[in-house]
Formats: structure tokens, sequence, C-alpha cells
């Protein structure tokens, strides 16, 4: 399973249960990425309205999502499904924003880096994708 995920400079996803950003590069950037449809719970799936034949939408995203599925995760711990997870797509924001739920995996562990890009975004001048495999693949 490839995971999308955004986060600040300390791993921040959310504040008082809302994200802290959004910018429709990102949004783009997944949908080229994915060749199906993107999983993500209906808390993320306002974020895609214009594309809705690109999604699916599932409150329990990780019952229902298929095994080499691609899934936008904002606000789901991702540790329980670690085992889950070949690839992790993180798309940092360069700032620090309030947070009070954070990326729950240490990427420096089982995970490498294989590949980072730079672009810019409509909310942010800068804003990197870093691309996480499993360091046993």
């Amino acid at each position: 399973m490839t995971i999308f995920i955004c986060v600040d400079d300390k791993n921040g996803m959310l504040f008082n249960h809302r994200r802290q950003s959004r910018d429709e590069a990102v949004l783009k950037d997944m949908l080229d990425i994915a060749e199906g449809k993107v999983w993500m719970n209906t808390y993320s799936s306002k974020l895609f309205c214009a594309v809705p034949d690109r999604i699916a939408a599932e409150d329990d995203v990780f019952e229902c999502a298929p095994k080499d599925s691609c899934c936008f995760v904002e606000n789901i711990p991702l540790k329980p499904y670690e085992d889950r997870l070949e690839v992790m797509i993180v798309y940092c924001w360069n700032r620090t924003y309030p947070a009070d739920t954070y990326l729950d995996i240490d990427l420096n562990l089982d995970w490498e880096i294989t590949e980072t890009k730079e672009f810019g975004g409509n909310s942010h001048e800068k804003i990197t994708r870093k691309i996480y495999k499993r360091k046993n693949q």
C-alpha cells in the first residue's frame, strides 16, 4: 500500500481535529502519481470534490482499500497499519504550524528516502515531496 501524507517541519498533521493546511498542487501531484483511485476517509474526501471519479471514500479506509492501493491519510494513526505500508509519500509544508496530532511512524527507522522533489504550490512557495520505501524492499 502507498500512503500520501502531509506534515509540517515537526511531523505535525492536525490541530484541534483540523488539517494544518492544504494545497491544490499537492492534490494534483497525488492524482498524477496514483494510477487508479486514491482511497481516503470521508474527512479527506471533501478536498477532492472536483474529481469524485478519482477517489474512494470509506470511513474505515484501511479495511476497505485493496492491498496495492494508494491512500491519502490525514487523521488516522498509521502505526497500527505499518506492516501493510510499502511506500510513504510525504509532502512537507516546510513550515511549523500548531499541531496536536503527529505522524506516529519514525521514518528514520525502517524507511529510506528514494526520491525528493521540491515544487511550488498555490498556498506554499515551496513544498517538498519525499518518497520513502521500506529498507527491506
